[in-house]
């Protein structure tokens, strides 16, 4: 059996009991074949109902199976699979659009650990944060199987956009957004949350080892730190993002 068509580079597997529930609720005409382990089968009975009703693939798998389907020991019992969602383009009108909301907005420089990109999506979507915008970089982490997992839901919540040149797209929405990028160099978070923003906050954070690019760091209007103890360097990137969005968009 070879559930997974030769096309893989095209397709997501969605792993674990509330990635799933959460693409089921959300976008259930994207699921195009959905595989689970014995014990989690009795939950899934509405899923299976759907998938019937429109003679797509739903098959209950032994362990061993469903782990080479998933392509992972962490599937959480279950896989969806779907097509891999397209990047969507910004344009004038998109930022406009977001501005006009007083959307926040989460920029990644180079983010490149897939485990971090779906820790920062699942932060994203806790707090808001439906546009999140990544370089056209060979560095920069895409959404894919590791990234669903660990956002555990949190696709169905946030877009995610790609610039040609993050530094470009940061001059262009200078004009609507007060940029504050993630720096161990800048200022102490706390004086920066106080001051009062004249634009919406966007927020930028850099890659895991060397951080926002300096052309990305002139674009900032403000650069930040987040004050610890000194015993290590920085937080992971991940943390950070939670940091930061609390407190940026979720005080209010």
């Amino acid at each position: 059996m070879r559930p997974r068509p030769a096309n893989r580079a095209k397709e997501i597997n969605v792993c674990g009991w509330q990635a799933v529930c959460a693409l089921f609720e959300q976008h259930p005409e994207q699921i195009r074949r959905l595989f689970f382990d014995a014990s989690t089968g009795k939950r899934a009975g509405k899923l299976c109902s759907y998938l019937a009703q429109r003679r797509k693939v739903y098959r209950q798998l032994p362990p061993d199976e469903l782990e080479r389907v998933a392509g992972t020991l962490h599937h959480g019992g279950i896989t969806a699979v779907i097509a891999e969602r397209p990047l969507h383009k910004v344009t004038v009108e998109t930022i406009d659009r977001w501005a006009s909301a007083g959307m926040p907005l989460l920029l990644l420089d180079r983010v490149s650990n897939a485990n971090n990109l779906g820790a920062i999506v699942r932060t994203a979507a806790f707090f808001g944060v439906q546009a999140i915008i990544v370089p056209d970089h060979p560095s920069q982490a895409l959404p894919g199987d590791a990234a669903w997992r660990v956002a555990e839901g949190g696709m169905e919540f946030v877009e995610f956009y790609r610039v040609p040149v993050l530094a470009d797209f940061c001059a262009t929405i200078k004009r609507a957004y007060f940029l504050v990028g993630s720096s161990l160099t800048g200022e102490p978070l706390a004086a920066a949350v106080s001051a009062a923003l004249s634009r919406p906050a966007a927020l930028i954070l850099g890659n895991e080892e060397h951080g926002i690019a300096p052309t990305v760091a002139a674009a900032c209007d403000r650069l930040v730190r987040i004050p610890g103890v000194d015993t290590v360097q920085s937080l992971n990137v991940s943390a950070a993002a939670a940091v930061l969005c609390w407190e940026f968009f979720g005080r209010d």
